[in-house]
């Protein structure tokens, strides 16, 4: 019998190509769970992300020729790396090289408070105001304001993004909020708890509410947490 000798989780987004990214995925929590080493060997972030970027390139290479632009996707692994002891973030995405689209790495290691990385369209339009919104946090007034608002600027990249989504002179930014917390205890991923039209709570997860057949499993509840 293996014995478990470490336990993680990283978090794992993507924008773009759905099929892709999240084919990716698919293929990489099996591989990525079922590491095995006679001398209980931890890999850094940096090691999973060489992993990581190496199976996203053979994905995109695959598929490019067949699907075209449609194969354009982008993704981040984030977490906490046990070895550096940092809160670190791998972007991989599309890069010309020499006439040859390939993905690349970009890392952003040793990340601190207001740093933010943006996966997306409108790239250089929603930096500006993720950094615009996140420099208010100076303002004492601007702060309470916010907090007063119900948009705590702690998690202010959250809402920015979601006033894009339901801005109709945005369609290349939609979808649903998928919101998690990354720390030295892993990645965790949180359901969502909104208000309806009547005042009652309801809980969703990728948009979907979950409802009483969705929240349990036989008699066990589905645990997860839920932000407001």
């Amino acid at each position: 019998m293996t014995e478990i000798y470490y336990d993680h989780t990283y978090g794992y987004c993507f924008a773009g190509d759905t099929l892709l990214g999240q084919n990716a995925y698919l293929a990489l929590v099996p591989l990525l769970s079922n590491l095995v080493s006679s001398i209980s060997y931890i890999p850094s972030l940096a090691e999973v992300a060489r992993y990581v970027h190496a199976w996203l390139g053979r994905t995109f290479d695959s598929c490019r020729e067949s699907r075209g632009e449609r194969s354009l996707f982008e993704v981040a692994l984030f977490g906490h790396c046990r070895m550096t002891d940092h809160l670190s973030a791998f972007h991989f995405m599309p890069k010309d090289v020499n006439g040859v689209v390939e993905i690349a790495c970009e890392p952003h290691e040793n990340m601190h408070d207001k740093q933010f990385l943006y996966l997306g369209d409108k790239k250089a339009h929603m930096r500006s105001q993720i950094a615009e919104a996140l420099a208010a946090d100076s303002d004492p007034l601007a702060a309470f304001a916010a907090a007063s608002a119900g948009r705590p600027l702690s998690r202010i990249p959250r809402y920015v993004i979601q006033d894009h989504i339901n801005d109709a002179s945005f369609p290349t930014i939609g979808g649903n909020l998928q919101l998690g917390i990354a720390d030295k205890f892993g990645f965790r991923a949180f359901a969502l708890c909104k208000p309806t039209e009547t005042g009652q709570a309801i809980i969703t997860y990728l948009g979907r509410e979950l409802t009483p057949d969705l929240q349990y499993v036989g008699r066990a509840l589905v645990g997860s947490q839920a932000m407001v």
